[in-house]
């Protein structure tokens, strides 16, 4: 498709669609630009928002703090030296903590403490997120579907309430612009890793029939669904042995379908007009369930690159869509 078919046409409904931040700053930050160079209405984002860990940053004793991003040591002499490898560390999804050497210890020692910062860490992100979309969306009455997904905690929803134009589609329905409805689910079928939202498919299947109940219009019906369907090309992933490490044959990385079948039956039953996919990074792209357009818009948040989907939707149809990053 060539870009100039997404502009044009005083009818059209236009989204941009993201998915799986895992907390990097100028990841949503792009992604909020993106929204005016691409003029899109509607912003999605369908899950996986808060990063994977904390980077303590720490007084050696004689006023330098230091860091440590990817195994590479990271100091600041000055208060700007220190904004700036908290950025760096931000930029990629990670919270970078500055503490004093006793803070430090205290916190490595005991678990439930540490635990407790990350989690107050990932909130507040979300909230200065959610506080910074409001400002920038406020003035043109925009609004943003912010859902949270399988590997986020169940304290963030909290975090995106209270806002005008800021809504979680979590098991909940919206009219947006155009006419069209919008739903959304946050769980995946479960990982090697138990996250927190993960779910067995027998438990999904019973979330989605419940989701599916809700839908009053499967014609103009967008469903935001965390975890592609099973088997769909948008769910190819390396497969893991026992220990969580990669399986290679022949030197080759073995690669394994690892999306939902209770997400299928849902797109199967209710043939939705399009669903919106994250979790499986590597896959992005689309593919067709009956008359159902399904996107994964794929993920490189640690790399700074925000992946996206422009979509336009004309007259209860999908008049075309396009894959971004930048």
């Amino acid at each position: 498709m060539k870009l100039g078919n997404l502009f044009g046409g005083s009818k059209i409904t236009r989204i941009l669609y993201g998915s799986d931040f895992h907390g990097s700053e100028q990841v949503f930050r792009k992604f909020l630009n993106a929204a005016n160079q691409y003029q899109a209405q509607v912003l999605i984002v369908g899950g996986d928002i808060t990063g994977k860990a904390m980077i303590p940053i720490v007084n050696d004793g004689n006023g330098v703090y230091v860091g440590y991003l990817f195994g590479r040591r990271e100091e600041a002499r000055t208060p700007e030296e220190l904004e700036k490898v908290k950025r760096t560390i931000s930029n990629v999804g990670f919270y970078p903590i500055v503490l004093e050497k006793d803070e430090a210890e205290e916190l490595e020692k005991d678990r439930q403490k540490l635990d407790a910062r990350f989690e107050a860490e990932m909130c507040k992100r979300v909230r200065e997120w959610m506080v910074l979309a409001e400002e920038k969306l406020a003035p043109q009455n925009k609004h943003l579907y912010f859902m949270p997904g399988n590997d986020d905690l169940a304290s963030i929803d909290a975090e995106i309430e209270g806002f005008e134009h800021i809504h979680n589609p979590d098991m909940r329905r919206f009219e947006i612009e155009g006419g069209y409805e919008l739903y959304g689910n946050s769980n995946a079928n479960m990982t090697p890793w138990a996250c927190a939202r993960d779910l067995e498919e027998e438990e999904l299947q019973k979330k989605l029939d419940q989701l599916a109940a809700m839908v009053q219009n499967p014609e103009r019906a967008i469903c935001v669904l965390h975890v592609p369907p099973h088997n769909s090309g948008l769910d190819s992933c390396p497969e893991l042995d026992k220990d969580l490490k990669i399986v290679t044959q022949g030197g080759q990385v073995v690669m394994k379908a690892a999306g939902s079948i209770a997400v299928r039956n849902f797109i199967e039953k209710v043939q939705p007009l399009l669903t919106l996919h994250g979790h499986i990074h590597e896959s992005p792209g689309h593919t067709r369930i009956g008359r159902t357009l399904c996107i994964n818009a794929g993920s490189e948040y640690a790399e700074g690159i925000m992946k996206a989907a422009i979509i336009n939707l004309e007259d209860g149809k999908v008049k075309g869509h396009l894959l971004i990053s930048g």
